[in-house]
């Protein structure tokens, strides 16, 4: 964020917080809430997703403070970064795939999902950092 102007706010505190970053631009004229999650896509679908809870928390930031708020996906199997802004991702879209209709955003089983073609790509993650991650990463059988 910073090599693109942008400088990040991080919690003072210890433990739980509301989101990951307050980010801001130079000249003050950007500010928004960046959250990351490490979550892969998933494995027969082309889509990521995140609780619906936490998608209901940045849901009511957003429109209560009127900020944009920015989720980035760190996906350890791609070995990408990539995200975007939650009007985006919860923007209604329809894709075909393996012959099957999605319309998007779906919701299933405490979960919202998002499909992978309207992210933006952030950063590559070197190798050694994508093996690290993997092994610290708890999917379960329903997610792949």
């Amino acid at each position: 964020m910073i090599s693109k102007g942008f400088i990040p706010y991080s919690p003072n505190a210890d433990g739980a917080h509301p989101f990951d970053r307050l980010v801001a631009s130079r000249d003050k004229k950007t500010i928004f809430i960046a959250d990351a999650k490490t979550k892969a896509a998933r494995k027969f679908y082309p889509d990521t997703g995140i609780d619906l809870r936490h998608y209901q928390e940045y849901k009511y930031i957003s429109d209560r403070y009127k900020i944009d708020v920015f989720i980035f996906f760190i996906d350890e199997e791609s070995a990408k970064i990539y995200g975007n802004y939650l009007r985006v991702l919860e923007g209604k879209k329809t894709i075909t795939h393996n012959g099957k209709v999605l319309d998007y955003p779906i919701t299933h089983g405490g979960i919202i999902y998002f499909p992978l073609c309207v992210m933006e790509q952030v950063a590559i993650i070197p190798a050694q950092t994508a093996l690290a991650i993997r092994q610290y990463t708890t999917k379960n059988e329903a997610y792949k």
